[in-house]
């Protein structure tokens, strides 16, 4: 555990590294039904580049598809190289089921030589949560 009791960070999962382990860059996979955003980030959370299957060229039910997912972290990886941003080590957070999910991680495989240190899934998962709606009677 780090030397504070501060619980900062993005989800709370900061709690878990300790301060030799903590990775340079964090890349957010959101991953929805409809859409696949990504966003890449420093250790602290601010972000630096977001990319999305919408903001790569896919329009309506385009951006749902793998394909979408894929280019989307293609064209996020050309705009971090614009940058200039080193990379040394990357936490992949990955959230939702969309079909982009897989594709754009296969995406930074094959495109980048950077160091994954960690993967770690953050779909909210409700356990009992909400009571649903009352049954509609017609």
């Amino acid at each position: 555990m780090g030397g504070s009791n501060s619980f900062g960070g993005a989800g709370g999962y900061s709690r878990f590294l300790s301060d030799a382990q903590t990775c340079s860059h964090n890349l957010h996979i959101h991953a929805s039904m409809n859409n696949t955003i990504l966003t890449l980030t420093d250790s602290q959370g601010d972000p630096i580049t977001t990319q999305s299957a919408g903001s790569a060229g896919f329009k309506k039910s385009a951006r749902s598809g793998p394909e979408a997912g894929y280019q989307a972290m293609t064209k996020l990886i050309e705009k971090v190289q614009e940058k200039n941003v080193q990379i040394h080590s990357l936490h992949v957070l990955m959230k939702g089921f969309g079909p982009g999910r897989d594709s754009a991680f296969k995406a930074i495989r094959a495109k980048t030589e950077w160091d994954i240190k960690r993967i770690s899934d953050t779909t909210p998962i409700p356990f009992n949560g909400c009571r649903p709606p009352k049954a509609r009677r017609l």
